[in-house]
């Protein structure tokens, strides 16, 4: 809290030797957490499935854990008292865990961080607002994920897709979902974006997204997502 910097601790001496997935732990969240938390388990997966240091394992963690998330995180936002919803949404997100412990993740997560740590926004709606600016700017290198993406989110094989379908489902399910959608409705000032880009590059994240990014860049995306 003295230097406003949000970091993670690893090691291989904290792994947990079981994962206790109780759907009655999280049946009494409100709408707000069961979304938030829900589209950060969610971009676990998408961003390991994205990553420069995805591999055959990572992809199928990751790929399970979108068919369950994409598959219920609406139904239990709607409902925290739907069992089969929750306990699916426990498992998705324990796949995308493991997803992204093995492949990393990506400049959502870097830029996420500082905004959270200098202006106290909830870790799963910082990401929330920074998702889709974050996939329009990786489009550019997109090597045909972004089509499987969107498929097992939705069940959906478009005939002639293009990466923005992919972005518009996301805004689509994110105001579904009732989660702000710029910066600016939770307080983050322009005046802060150089400071946090400085941060955000100093994340390994930045390293693993699929498009290369320098400062200028993650500054850029801040301002977009304004």
């Amino acid at each position: 809290t003295e230097r406003n910097y949000k970091l993670s601790v690893f090691s291989y001496e904290i792994l947990p030797r079981y994962a206790v997935l109780d759907p009655e732990l999280i049946m009494t969240a409100p709408a707000s957490i069961a979304a938030s938390c829900g589209v950060d388990a969610l971009i676990h997966a998408m961003e390991a499935y994205l990553s420069r240091d995805a591999s055959p394992f990572s992809d199928a963690m990751a790929e399970k854990a979108l068919e369950l998330i994409g598959g219920n995180l609406r139904a239990f936002t709607a409902c925290r008292e739907n069992e089969q919803a929750a306990g699916a949404m426990l498992v998705g997100a324990m796949f995308a865990g493991i997803a992204f412990a093995w492949a990393r993740l990506g400049n959502v997560h870097a830029m996420s961080h500082p905004v959270s740590a200098l202006f106290g926004v909830a870790h799963g709606v910082a990401n929330a607002i920074l998702l889709p600016t974050v996939l329009e700017y990786n489009a550019l290198a997109d090597t045909g994920r972004y089509a499987r993406l969107l498929y097992l989110l939705t069940g959906r094989r478009e005939e002639n897709f293009r990466p923005q379908m992919l972005v518009d489902e996301i805004r689509s399910l994110l105001t579904e979902l009732g989660l702000p959608t710029r910066l600016s409705e939770v307080g983050v000032t322009e005046e802060a974006i150089p400071h946090m880009a400085a941060d955000a590059m100093k994340s390994g994240n930045v390293l693993a997204n699929p498009r290369q990014s320098v400062q200028r860049d993650i500054e850029e995306l801040y301002r977009k997502a304004m």
